[in-house]
């Protein structure tokens, strides 16, 4: 298990944005992200931050605490110690006040030629 230093989220949000605080939840614990820009509104794109220094035993974007936000989709960059950092691309999902999103994938498996 990798020990996560930072991530970064990057989402597309659908027809039905938003308003509030972008919560997830780390290792069953929630909190906002450090850093932010964008908006969850209609149409817009939020990009949050946040640095971790900890392992990962699960990582999920949180719904919002009244009606629903509809996301197209949605990147999350990781940076792991002494590893190249990857991206993880989803799809489109709805959120509401009892709906969270899995963010947690662990690093692709090395590739090389034989």
């Amino acid at each position: 298990m990798p020990r996560v230093h930072s991530f970064k989220v990057r989402i597309e949000t659908g027809a039905q944005g938003t308003a509030g605080l972008v919560q997830f939840n780390f290792n069953s614990h929630t909190m906002p992200f450090q850093t932010t820009t964008g908006s969850t509104e209609s149409g817009a794109v939020f990009e949050g931050e946040f640095v971790v220094d900890s392992f990962c035993h699960s990582l999920t974007l949180v719904g919002p605490d009244s009606g629903t936000w509809d996301i197209d989709a949605m990147t999350v960059e990781f940076e792991c110690d002494e590893m190249e950092p990857y991206s993880v691309h989803y799809g489109a999902v709805s959120l509401d006040d009892a709906t969270e999103v899995n963010l947690w994938r662990p690093a692709p498996a090395p590739v090389f030629d034989v």
